[in-house]
């Protein structure tokens, strides 16, 4: 079918997790078809890090990133996207992860550990710096090995190596259920951990559709929050423990309305400079 000539094409990625829910049911309920948006949905399995890329070479128009990452990209002049809107207002639970037959039993025991990331500039890069600033170590000391994603996290683990791992908890925690891999501790961000970010031409060029894109999914967010059967749809789309998808659920809130916190952008800004990662 032909496109109305209003219709903008918008793609949208973002983490194959739970958070992104309302992304998903948004795009694919049609409802967006109201406001001469068609939108399609692309999954970046290597998270933040593989999307600052995406956005940055026009590869997707819209991206949902963690905090810090966003923030640590738009340090650098050559970026060319834009911080649009908080889209949660919780924190992210880290968890702290090891191989399951790791001699790492807490977190004084990771002081030497080499950190396993995603890429630098992730979440799970950055986030080891505020880790490792928590504990009092060094963090011109810290090692990393990237694994690209989760899977290639879990293959890493099987070597047995002494590795240490941060995602999110609830993602990995099927993985710490059979065995693979033990949780020795939560570390949750100092702030709302995701924000949304829009390609700058694609922003000069539709604001007002992206401001209704964004109206649109929260609202599906705080729809799917109210809804007594999201915790059945999450659990069985993303194959999580239906009680665990319950403690998740309770402990996150989306925003309700599109924000951008300066003040608490600032605050990621000087933290990741304090650390000496931007």
């Amino acid at each position: 079918m032909a496109l109305d000539s209003n219709t903008i094409e918008l793609k949208i990625g973002g983490v194959p997790e739970h958070f992104n829910l309302p992304w998903r049911i948004t795009i694919e309920s049609g409802v967006l078809q109201k406001h001469s948006i068609k939108a399609s949905w692309h999954d970046f399995h290597g998270g933040t890090g593989a999307m600052v890329k995406a956005l940055n070479a026009g590869e997707v128009d819209v991206a949902t990133l963690l905090t810090e990452g966003a923030v640590k990209a738009l340090a650098d002049k050559d970026c060319q996207f834009e911080l649009f809107s908080f889209y949660t207002k919780t924190p992210l639970i880290w968890g702290v992860h090891t191989p399951a037959n790791s001699a790492i039993k807490s977190l004084s025991d990771i002081k030497n550990a080499t950190f396993v990331i995603s890429r630098y500039g992730s979440g799970s890069h950055l986030m080891a710096y505020l880790l490792a600033e928590s504990l009092g170590f060094d963090s011109d000391d810290l090692k990393f090995e990237i694994a690209h994603n989760l899977d290639g996290a879990r293959e890493l683990f099987r070597s047995g190596a002494n590795h240490v791992f941060l995602w999110e908890k609830f993602m990995t925690k099927p993985y710490v259920d059979n065995g693979e891999m033990r949780l020795i501790d939560d570390f949750p961000t100092p702030w709302s951990c995701f924000v949304t970010c829009v390609n700058k031409s694609v922003l000069n060029k539709h604001p007002k559709q992206i401001k209704q894109l964004m109206k649109q999914v929260l609202k599906t967010a705080r729809q799917l929050k109210q809804s007594p059967i999201t915790p059945k749809l999450i659990a069985s789309h993303y194959q999580l423990q239906l009680k665990d998808v319950k403690t998740w659920l309770a402990a996150t809130q989306w925003q309700k309305h599109k924000k951008l916190d300066m003040k608490l952008i600032k605050k990621v800004e000087a933290k990741l400079r304090q650390l000496n990662v931007i």
